[in-house]
């Protein structure tokens, strides 16, 4: 794209009310343009927080066990909430099995991959029944493991057989998935066919309720040209709004501390085991969110506990010291995308880092005195960074909000931990659910 030009305000009055009803004020597109024409400043990485220095042990021993009862005691009260972020479709999972087919080659590596690990995975039928019943559908809707017994468990169900755990036995586990719209319906059929039986076997309740990122939270784009993105290359079209990235998912945790919520524990939807592979998993979060309640009781602005994983060739965000624009150095969630990789420092620094970030994390969202936070004050708003994508065949710029748990949340307190690797398994392709940390029971050979 050429050089930004600094001022330009290309909103016409139909633009103006087209962004009204999607509920984009004229001024917050104003401030997206301002953005998207003179991008923020990179983050200024210090060091990387390494073990002793911004990353604390797992607490052992009585300590452990104290922390832990503190959490599941904050589970069993209702005091703390499980949030998934769950609005994307398979397309991904899936990615290498569609372009293998569309070559019609019976023989592509991919497709005999796929054959040698059909013992493994936890669907039936060849690559393309696998495309054609699950290639749109939510990952969350996925099957991920097969049990000895037959039984398959999405990744949804074992969020909630894993939530039911850290309760300990009986009570009431509080879930919430935030979807796409178009992919409700499914979640809740599905809702509504599994989870009395569910509820029947384990012995509890499950509270599960569901939301979509709100579209006042998406985004404008810029064209080759530096204009305002349009739907088609005319100047009279309706502009391109896309999604603004899971940063704009700090409303719907909004939403949890305006109704009561204290703890808030965020786990990506593909970053679950079979349940018994689970127990790993379930001691740390309920020593996370026993931290995580005492910390709230000292802290003056939102905390979090975030768990954080050994970088074995790892690529993402991960915890470094930062330096702010008032000067301060605090510790940070930093995607790569937000570091200048062409200063040989900053690369550094990125290249000594030691852990990675999982999303593994607990919140505390309400004042000791039980009044929600407003979770906007802490935002860095210039923490927002713009991504290169394109619609139609045409290239664009687009901005996406503040990581969620990146510039969202830079300014709340923030304690990392280390968290044996066992409990990061994403599902990041359909291979992955062949993994060993995976598989059923009796089913490595």
């Amino acid at each position: 794209m050429r050089s930004p030009i600094a001022g330009e305000d290309d909103l016409r009055a139909a633009d103006r009310e087209q962004l009204e009803a999607h509920g984009i004020g004229v001024e917050e597109a104003r401030r997206q343009l301002a953005i998207l024409r003179n991008p923020p400043p990179k983050a200024e990485l210090v060091r990387p927080a390494v073990r002793g220095d911004g990353i604390d042990p797992l607490p052992a021993g009585p300590e452990a066990e104290r922390l832990a009862e503190e959490g599941r005691c904050a589970a069993r009260s209702g005091r703390m909430i499980r949030f998934v972020p769950a609005s994307g479709a398979a397309s991904r999972l899936f990615a290498e099995l569609r372009e293998a087919g569309a070559g019609g080659d019976p023989h592509h590596p991919v497709l005999r991959r796929f054959e040698s690990a059909r013992r493994h995975l936890p669907f039936d039928g060849g690559s393309a029944d696998v495309l054609e019943r699950y290639g749109d559908t939510p990952k969350a809707l996925i099957p991920f493991h097969r049990y000895p017994d037959g039984e398959v468990r999405t990744a949804l169900e074992e969020h909630l057989i894993e939530a039911a755990a850290v309760l300990g036995g009986g009570g009431s586990a509080a879930l919430h998935f935030s979807v796409a719209s178009r992919h409700r319906p499914a979640f809740e059929a599905f809702l509504d066919e599994r989870l009395p039986a569910l509820e029947r076997r384990r012995g509890c309740r499950f509270e599960v309720t569901l939301s979509h990122q709100s579209p006042a939270t998406d985004s404008i784009a810029l064209d080759e040209g530096n204009r305002p993105f349009r739907l088609m290359d005319d100047p009279a079209a309706p502009l391109l709004v896309r999604p603004g990235g899971h940063g704009a998912l700090l409303r719907n945790l909004q939403r949890l501390a305006d109704q009561g919520f204290e703890l808030i524990a965020v786990k990506n939807i593909d970053n679950i085991q079979p349940e018994a592979f689970q127990g790993p998993a379930v001691r740390a979060l309920r020593v996370l969110a026993g931290i995580a309640w005492e910390l709230a009781q000292v802290s003056d602005r939102p905390s979090r506990v975030c768990g954080v994983v050994p970088a074995v060739g790892t690529a993402g965000g991960g915890p470094f010291w930062v330096r702010h624009e008032s000067g301060q150095v605090g510790l940070q969630i930093v995607e790569t995308s937000q570091i200048d990789l062409e200063d040989a420092e900053q690369s550094a620094i990125l290249r000594r880092s030691t852990h990675f970030n999982p999303v593994f994390m607990v919140c505390a969202v309400r004042k000791p005195g039980g009044e929600p936070y407003r979770l906007e004050n802490y935002v860095d708003h210039g923490a927002s960074f713009l991504v290169h994508k394109s619609h139609g065949g045409r290239p664009l710029c687009s901005l996406e909000r503040p990581g969620l748990w990146n510039g969202s949340m830079a300014g709340w307190k923030t304690r990392f931990v280390d968290l044996p690797g066992e409990v990061y398994t994403p599902v990041k392709t359909v291979f992955d659910l062949a993994g060993a940390e995976h598989r059923r029971s009796g089913d490595d050979e």
